[in-house]
């Protein structure tokens, strides 16, 4: 082997050599890459020193979040900001333009513009497009080219709290395991290499071309009248963009951007969300209503009534629209979901396929699986001919399309939906995380002669009744869900799953 041949070293996730020198200059510069790499100098080892001032913590497994100021500030913004830069260009040194949004909290638009200069001092061109939801970065993405996007919010969290949330060129969300802890690395680092060359920061509204797009997604809506919560969000205005000269008559609620969310930091939609809605719809005569969260990212619908329809009862109607529009095509669901979804797709000539619970463990199986549509159980609605990306915007669009052409009322549509019983979320506590898992893979090997399904723990089907048990994290607790097709059965296999995993847990089994 010559000597050259010797000297030749490859960064991480490159497929060409460079030489020593080469390396030797890419460390003294700080090159992202180096601080992943076995030969990165002691030089570099010392620039790995932790930052005091950026907490671990706030890297989560989808989003950098914390509370504001003591974990979310100006500096950890903009340090942040510079740390997606870097690892975003070290991934495609090809592109280097970041599109970046933000929601409506107030303190939000200062740290998109500290984001944005962070960014900047990696190296690379930030476009900001304002106070808009994550789906027209979607859009961005999907359409102009983009080398990756951020959102800056702190989702239904309270309002002292924010972060940053990232996607790569295609639309993929960054978390941990799949790049967040790299960002997470350069970003606590205690120096910070800067691009010798800035990047430019501007601006720019898609808005206009962004409600073209998804206005093909209704071709055949036909008149209707419906009730709009905005959750005094961004969303509104998107809404009121895209449904401009489409034949729906909308009564608005919270169009206002105020800010701020009465019913922020409560899982969406939250008890007093509901319990407006009622009261709002109960008056308007309308034939659905639909609720945004604070973001624009989540969408809650209601039948004529006002009553709150399961994310999963929905997702059967727009599931039964986009099937008439693609017959044959695979659907997507939250392992969760009614098995009266299951026997809808079907019965529409669709094909299933069960995802994990998590989102962004839901987002990967769905784009895994090439399906058309998929729902979880918060409230995302995802599209593959919209970028494989949620879109309450298009959700809303399938839902009220398939309801304008039935000419029957929500509730007579989505009865068969919603006549199963479930039980609530039930929380099994062990001893131990060791425990719990020990606990779950016992009950993997009983039931033999039932359906099973090994997707985010175990899901066992019987004629009468379902049940999926999983653990939470690796935390010590088991999460159940049984549903019956009485509420009689769906008590009676509860109670069978609970009492198989306390004998379990107290050691009487073997």
């Amino acid at each position: 082997m010559s000597a050259k041949a010797a000297e030749e070293r490859t960064c991480p996730g490159e497929k060409y050599n460079i030489s020593a020198a080469i390396c030797r200059t890419r460390q003294r510069n700080q090159y992202p890459k180096c601080l992943l790499c076995s030969h990165r100098s002691a030089e570099v080892a010392a620039s790995l020193a932790t930052d005091p001032k950026v907490a671990a913590g706030i890297f989560r497994a989808a989003a950098v979040l914390g509370h504001v100021p003591q974990e979310i500030n100006e500096y950890v913004v903009r340090k942040v900001g510079l740390a997606a830069a870097q690892f975003l260009r070290a991934e495609n040194p090809s592109s280097s333009r970041l599109v970046v949004a933000c929601d409506l909290r107030l303190n939000s638009r200062g740290f998109i513009r500290i984001f944005c200069e962070g960014a900047s001092r990696g190296g690379i061109e930030t476009v900001n497009i304002g106070t808009v939801p994550p789906e027209v970065l979607a859009f961005v993405l999907g359409t102009d080219g983009y080398t990756g996007a951020a959102f800056v919010g702190g989702e239904n969290y309270g309002d002292d709290v924010n972060g940053v949330r990232l996607w790569r060129g295609d639309a993929t969300p960054v978390g941990l395991g799949t790049g967040l802890e790299k960002v997470s690395m350069i970003a606590r680092r205690l120096r910070s290499g800067l691009s010798r060359v800035p990047g430019v920061m501007t601006a720019a509204n898609p808005v206009p071309e962004y409600a073209a797009y998804v206005r093909k997604f209704a071709p055949r809506l036909g008149p209707l009248k419906v009730a709009i919560d905005a959750g005094y969000g961004a969303g509104g205005r998107l809404f009121e963009a895209v449904l401009a000269g489409l034949p729906l008559q909308v009564t608005p609620f919270h169009f206002e951007e105020q800010g701020r969310n009465p019913f922020l930091g409560r899982k969406f939609p939250s008890a007093a969300l509901v319990s407006a809605m009622k009261d709002a719809v109960a008056g308007a005569q309308v034939a659905l209503a639909a609720a945004l969260d604070f973001t624009g990212e989540r969408i809650a619908f209601f039948d004529e009534q006002g009553e709150l329809l399961g994310h999963d009862v929905a997702a059967g109607l727009i599931g039964a629209e986009l099937l008439a529009r693609n017959p044959g095509a695979c659907v997507a669901y939250d392992l969760r979901s009614t098995a009266a979804l299951r026997a809808r797709i079907v019965a529409g000539g669709g094909t299933c396929v069960a995802a994990p619970t998590r989102p962004l463990a839901f987002v990967q199986h769905f784009r895994r699986t090439d399906a058309l549509y998929g729902a979880d159980l918060t409230g995302l609605h995802y599209f593959k001919d919209f970028f494989r990306f949620p879109s309450p915007v298009i959700a809303l669009l399938m839902f009220a399309s398939h309801v304008s052409r039935e000419n029957k009322p929500v509730s007579e549509l989505t009865a068969d939906l919603r006549r199963f019983s479930r039980s609530e979320e039930v929380v099994i506590p062990a001893a131990t995380a060791e425990a719990a898992q020990d606990a779950l893979a016992k009950v993997r090997d009983e039931f033999p002669k039932a359906e099973r399904e090994l997707i985010d723990g175990v899901t066992v089907r019987f004629q009468d009744w379902w049940f999926n048990l999983r653990q939470h994290g690796e935390a010590a607790e088991l999460l159940l869900n049984v549903e019956g097709r009485t509420e009689r059965e769906q008590k009676k296999g509860r109670q069978t799953v609970e009492r198989l995993i306390a004998s379990i847990l107290s050691g009487s089994r073997a």
